[in-house]
């Protein structure tokens, strides 16, 4: 998958370009695997980003700990980090195993420090559809929100049927919409947090009665 031209590299202080030569190889092997230009332009932004992170030493003499430290520094200062990341990592992969002939193996996918974020990424690295990830999302924030923004870690089994309850009770939700969100409760806390909940004791929202189909319209 190419990366998307969308985030900015984080700003670096440093005046001199790091290894022209390097740099023009690294956009010319980008373009050479089918990259657009402005696709090759943004990698090769993030190589260099990387590159004057670490003092603009060269990457042959840096390593899998010093690629950790920047994709870290990325996903907490980027101001849409999922996006950022994806390019770091993408830039990073091409460097080093493309342009320099070094294998890393997998990179590593440090989480953002907002929970939301983590969420998505989760959700995204074990390839779950975008449609599945939105309404996680939405359920996770309508969570977060109804428990008057207290942080999710310091919550757990109680808040959660608490929310689940409310949905069933006061806004008479189908089984259905309930289940959804307790779906993406029970991914939010054992994927992303880690909290086990256990058995939830919620009330349950009514199934909807259905019409035989000889009496429907």
């Amino acid at each position: 998958m190419q990366a998307q031209p969308s985030p900015t590299p984080p700003n670096t202080t440093q005046p001199p370009r790091p290894a022209p030569r390097l740099l023009d190889r690294f956009r010319q092997a980008a373009r050479a695997r089918g990259d657009s230009q402005p696709t090759a332009d943004t990698l090769t932004s993030w190589a260099r980003a990387f590159i004057l992170f670490h003092n603009a030493r060269h990457p042959s003499d840096l390593g899998l700990p010093e690629v950790s430290h920047f994709l870290e520094h990325v996903v907490k200062t980027a101001k849409d980090p999922l996006p950022a990341l994806a390019q770091a990592r993408s830039a990073l992969t091409l460097l080093y195993s493309g342009v320099l002939g070094i294998n890393l193996g997998e990179l590593p996918q440090p989480r953002p420090p907002r929970v939301l974020d983590q969420l998505r990424l989760v959700l995204r690295v074990r390839h779950y559809a975008r449609r599945t990830e939105e309404c996680y999302v939405h359920w996770a924030k309508r969570f977060i929100v109804f428990q008057r923004l207290r942080h999710p870690r310091t919550m757990g089994a109680a808040e959660v049927e608490q929310f689940l309850t409310d949905l069933a009770v006061k806004e008479r939700v189908s089984a259905s919409t309930q289940n959804q969100a307790l779906n993406a409760l029970l991914f939010f806390f054992g994927q992303v947090l880690e909290i086990e909940l256990g058995d939830l004791q919620a009330v349950r929202a009514r199934r909807g009665k259905r019409l035989p189909v000889v009496m429907s319209p």
